[in-house]
C-alpha cells in the first residue's frame, strides 16, 4: 500500500496551526482578567463544581488536528492498493523429457518443479489451474479447476515421458484449449529445460495466444555451467540423452514472453524457480482518493472540541 500527498500546502498548514497556538495563549490570559470582575469568586467554583482558571491544552489540539486534516484533504491526498489479481486462470505446462530428469536442481529438474508449481497452487486460493505435460506431444492432465488437493495429486503423480523430443509449440496450443471457458486473466507458465524441436513452430503460435490474450511466463531450467554427466542404467528405458548445460534456447522463449507481454526466468536452482513462478502472479492497482473521508474526519473532530468547550472545557457556566 502507497500513501502519496502533495506539500504544496505545507506553509498554510504551519502558519494555521500557529494561529491556533496564538490565539489558545491569548484566550487563557484574557479568560483571568475577565474572572477576576466576580466579587465572590470562591463561590463560583464551588457552584461550577470545577476550578474556573483550569485550563486543556486538549481543545487546542483538536482544533489543530482538525485543521492538519482540512490541509491534508486538499493535498491530492490518494491510496494506492497493489494485490493479487483474484480473476486470473492459469495453465502449468510442464516439460517431462528425460532430460527433466537431471539432478543439477535438486533432487531433479522435474521434481524441484512438481514441488515449486505444488507449493505455489497451495498459496493461491482464489484462482483456478489447469495442467499440461509435454515432451515429444503434448498431454492435458488437468483442466481448469479450483480443487487444489486433487490438482496436486495429479502433479505429484507426473513423470518422465517416454516419447523422444521436446514439443514446446504444440504444448502452448493444447494449453489455449484450455482457457476456452476462462472470463478472468489468462496465464500460461511454461517450464522446460529443452527447446522446441518436435511439431509446430512457436511463432505460429503466437495468433493464438494473441487472440485469446494469455499472457506467456517461460522458465528455463538448468545450470550454466560445463559437465558431462553420465546416464544411470535405470535412466536408460527412457531413451535418455545427456543432458547439455544449457540446453535451452532463450531466444526462442524469450520472444514467445515478450510477444504476449510476459517475462523470461533462467532458472538454476530450487529458490530462483519459486521465485520465477510466483513473480507470475498477476497484480491489480487499486486508487483511492482520500479528500472526502479527511473532510468527514475534520468536520467530526470539529463537532468534538466544540462539544467539549461547551461542557468539560468551559471557563465560565
Amino acid at each position: 500500500m502507497e500513501v502519496s500527498f502533495t506539500l504544496q500546502h505545507t506553509n498554510l498548514l504551519i502558519v494555521l496551526c500557529s494561529l491556533v497556538v496564538i490565539f489558545y495563549l491569548l484566550s487563557k490570559r484574557f479568560s483571568k482578567r475577565r474572572t477576576i470582575i466576580f466579587g465572590n469568586f470562591k463561590t463560583l467554583q464551588k457552584v461550577s463544581g470545577k476550578k474556573l482558571l483550569s485550563f486543556s491544552v486538549i481543545p487546542v489540539l483538536i482544533r489543530m488536528t482538525a485543521l492538519i486534516l482540512i490541509i491534508l484533504s486538499i493535498s491530492d491526498p490518494i491510496v494506492v492498493l497493489i494485490s493479487q489479481a483474484s480473476n486470473t486462470d492459469y495453465v502449468l505446462a510442464i516439460d517431462t523429457s528425460s532430460s527433466m530428469l537431471t539432478s543439477d536442481i535438486k533432487p531433479s529438474r522435474l521434481e524441484a518443479t512438481k514441488m515449486a508449481v505444488t507449493e505455489f497452487i497451495r498459496e493461491n486460493r482464489v484462482s483456478s489451474f489447469g495442467v499440461v505435460t509435454f515432451s515429444g506431444e503434448a498431454k492435458i492432465m488437468s483442466g481448469l479447476t479450483k480443487e487444489s488437493e486433487n490438482l496436486t495429486g495429479t502433479i505429484e503423480g507426473i513423470g518422465v515421458d517416454d516419447s523422444a523430443g521436446t514439443a514446446i509449440g504444440e504444448a502452448i496450443i493444447v494449453a489455449t484449449t484450455l482457457f476456452a471457458d476462462s472470463k478472468g486473466n489468462k496465464t500460461l507458465i511454461l517450464i522446460t529445460d529443452g527447446r522446441n524441436n518436435r511439431g509446430l513452430d512457436i511463432n505460429k503460435t503466437y495468433n493464438s495466444l494473441s487472440e485469446k490474450d494469455i499472457q506467456v511466463i517461460c522458465i528455463g531450467l538448468g545450470k550454466y555451467i560445463n559437465e558431462t554427466v553420465e546416464i544411470p542404467e535405470e535412466l536408460k528405458k527412457y531413451n535418455a540423452t545427456i543432458a547439455e548445460f544449457p540446453y535451452v534456447y532463450e531466444a526462442e522463449l524469450r520472444g514467445l514472453s515478450n510477444a504476449t507481454k510476459g517475462s523470461y526466468y533462467p532458472v538454476s536452482q530450487m529458490d530462483e524457480l519459486q521465485s520465477a513462478i510466483k513473480k507470475s502472479v498477476r497484480m491489480e492497482t487499486q486508487r483511492l482518493d482520500l479528500q472526502f473521508y479527511l473532510l468527514v474526519a475534520a468536520c467530526i473532530v470539529l463537532l468534538i472540541g466544540w462539544g467539549l468547550e461547551m461542557t468539560r472545557y468551559r471557563v465560565i457556566p
